[in-house]
C-alpha cells in the first residue's frame, strides 16, 4: 500500500524544486505569448472584409442599393454607394485617387445600363474586386429584367428566389474546422508538455541516482512512496500548465472577437482534460522507471528514447488529419492504442469518425493501460533504482520480478 504522507512529501519537494527552476518559468512564459500571438495575430492581420465604394449615375433607387449591397455580400465585400450625375462623372471619380469622391465601381443607369472600372481585370481572375463586379452586373441585370417582365414584386420574388430543393446526404457531415482546430491544439499541446515535463521526469530521476541522493531518500521513504510522488508533482504541474494555457487561448480569443476556438465548448474542452490526465498517468510513471534504469545521467535520452516513438507517431498522425474530410487510417488505427489514443481519437472524434461509445472504449482501454504501466513501472522502479554497475535490461528486470513473485 502507498503511504500518503510519504507521497505528499516527495510531491511537495518535487513541487518546489520546479517552481525554483528559472527554466520552467521561462518555458511558460514562452507557451502563454505563443498562443496569445497564434490566437490574436489570424484575426489582426485578416481585419475586416474590404470595401468598395461604387458610384451610381442618377439616382439610384432603394431596390438599386440594396441589390448592390447584396451582390458584394456573396463575394465577401461591403460597399458605399453614392451618386454622381452621369458618365464623365462616373469615370472621373473612378481614375482619382483617395477622397470623397473616389470609386472603385461605377454604375451605369441611363440606357441598357452597365458596369464600370478603370482597368480591365485578368481573365479568369478569381480576386476579390472582379468577383464583386461580376456579381454586382449580375443582380443588377435580374433586377432590370424584373423590372421589365411586368411581373409583381411577389411573383418576381419568387422567379429569381425559389424555394431551393432538399438536400439529403448518405452520410453525417464531418466535425466542424473550429473543432477539428480545438482537438489539434488539445493533441499538440499534450505532447509539448509530456515531452517537457516527461523528460525533466526522467533526467530528474537519473540525476537523484547518478548523484547518489535518492539513497538518502530511500533510507526513510519505499521507492513505489518515491515513484508515486514523482508522478503526483508532474501530473498536477502539467494539469496546471494546461489550464493555464487554455485559459490564455481563451481570454485571448474573446478579446479580440477570435472564432478560431468556435465550435470549442466546454464539452470538447473537458474531454480534452481527461485525455490529457490519462495520458499523463501513462506517460509519467514510465518515464520515470526509464530514468531509474539510467546508470548515468548521460544514458536518460537513450534509455527514454522508447517512449519518444509512440508520442512522435501520435502527434504526426494527427497533424495528417488536420486538413482532410475525414480521419485517415492512421488516426483511426491509433485513436485505439493506449500510447497515441489521447492525440488522436479527439482528432477522430472531431473528423465524424468517432461517437462517444467508441471515445468512451478508448478511454477505458487507456485507463487499463495506464493502470498496468503504472504497476510495470513501479516494479522496475523498485528493483533498479539502487542498481549501479552496468544498466539492467528490461527482460532481466522482469524476469527478477517473477521470480521473487514466485518465490514469495
Amino acid at each position: 500500500m502507498i503511504e500518503r504522507r510519504s507521497v505528499l512529501l516527495v510531491a511537495d519537494r518535487e513541487l518546489r524544486q520546479q517552481l525554483a527552476s528559472k527554466a520552467m518559468w521561462l518555458s511558460l512564459a514562452i507557451g502563454v505569448v505563443a498562443i496569445c500571438l497564434l490566437v490574436v495575430l489570424p484575426k489582426t492581420l485578416a481585419g475586416g472584409p474590404p470595401t468598395y465604394r461604387v458610384a451610381v449615375t442618377g439616382q439610384p433607387d432603394p431596390a438599386v442599393r440594396a441589390s448592390i449591397a447584396a451582390a458584394a455580400a456573396t463575394a465577401g465585400a461591403r460597399v458605399e454607394v453614392f451618386a454622381v450625375p452621369d458618365r464623365a462623372a462616373a469615370e472621373t471619380s473612378l481614375r482619382s485617387g483617395d477622397g470623397d469622391r473616389h470609386a472603385d465601381i461605377a454604375v451605369l443607369q441611363q440606357g441598357a445600363g452597365a458596369v464600370l472600372v478603370d482597368r480591365a481585370f485578368a481573365a479568369g481572375s478569381t480576386q476579390r474586386k472582379p468577383r464583386v463586379v461580376a456579381a454586382i452586373a449580375h443582380d443588377l441585370a435580374v433586377l432590370n429584367a424584373v423590372r421589365q417582365s411586368g411581373l409583381t414584386a411577389e411573383q418576381a420574388t419568387a422567379a429569381v428566389n425559389p424555394a431551393p430543393l432538399a438536400v439529403d446526404h448518405l452520410r453525417p457531415a464531418p466535425g466542424s474546422d473550429a473543432g477539428r482546430l480545438t482537438a489539434f491544439a488539445g493533441s499538440a499541446l499534450f505532447f509539448l508538455l509530456v515531452m517537457r515535463h516527461g523528460f525533466a521526469l526522467l533526467t530528474g530521476v537519473a540525476q537523484e541516482k547518478s548523484t547518489r541522493v535518492v539513497e538518502l531518500l530511500l533510507s526513510t521513504i519505499r521507492p513505489v512512496d518515491l515513484l508515486a510522488g514523482k508522478v503526483l508533482a508532474a501530473v498536477g504541474l502539467v494539469l496546471v500548465e494546461a489550464a493555464l494555457l487554455t485559459a490564455t487561448a481563451l481570454i485571448s480569443a474573446r478579446a479580440v472577437g477570435s472564432e478560431i476556438l468556435h465550435g470549442g465548448g466546454a464539452g470538447l474542452i473537458v474531454t480534452e482534460g481527461v485525455w490529457v490526465v490519462l495520458g499523463l498517468v501513462l506517460y509519467a510513471a514510465l518515464f520515470a522507471a526509464a530514468g531509474a534504469m539510467a546508470v548515468r545521467t548521460e544514458e536518460a535520452q537513450s534509455v527514454g528514447m522508447p517512449l519518444q516513438i509512440p508520442l512522435f507517431l501520435g502527434y504526426f498522425a494527427s497533424v495528417s488529419a488536420l486538413g482532410a474530410d475525414k480521419a485517415n487510417t492512421a488516426v483511426t488505427v491509433l485513436a485505439y492504442v493506449p500510447f497515441t489514443a489521447p492525440m488522436n481519437m479527439p482528432m477522430l472524434s472531431a473528423t465524424g469518425g468517432a461517437g462517444a461509445a467508441a471515445v468512451a472504449v478508448s478511454m477505458v482501454l487507456t485507463a487499463v493501460t495506464a493502470v498496468a504501466a503504472t504497476w510495470l513501472a513501479a516494479a522496475i522502479f523498485r528493483r533498479s533504482i539502487l542498481h549501479t554497475g552496468q544498466r539492467m535490461r528490461l527482460g532481466a528486470l522482469l524476469r527478477e520480478h517473477r521470480s521473487r513473485a514466485a518465490a514469495a
